[in-house]
């Protein structure tokens, strides 16, 4: 029997925790499955594992959303807007601030 994804992706975390991207896409698949205090919390281990990694702030404020949590929503993506515009990725913090705004 063939492997689920979100086994796929947990059997390369488990080989290499610091492998971002398996951590992103772990998140995702969870989020997939609407499984959103899972994939919220692969969302915060990657943000407080790698700080840089955009993209995983536009998710977890977009999951956060969905579950029903604008609060914590707002937050990572107030976070999630500096951490972009620091590394020069304009375009993921004006889409950041787009949802942002909606929430506001």
């Amino acid at each position: 029997m063939a492997k689920s994804r979100i086994e796929t992706f947990k059997a390369f975390l488990e080989k290499d925790p610091g492998n971002s991207l398996a951590r992103y896409s772990l998140a995702m698949e969870f989020r997939k499955a609407g499984r959103y205090d899972d994939a919220l919390a692969r969302f915060a281990e990657l943000i407080e594992r790698d700080p840089k990694y955009v993209p995983a702030y536009f998710m977890c404020g977009q999951t956060a959303v969905e579950a029903g949590k604008v609060e914590e929503a707002k937050k990572v993506l107030r976070v999630g807007i500096d951490v972009a515009r620091n590394a020069g990725e304009t375009h993921a913090a004006e889409k950041m601030a787009e949802l942002l705004a909606t929430l506001e």
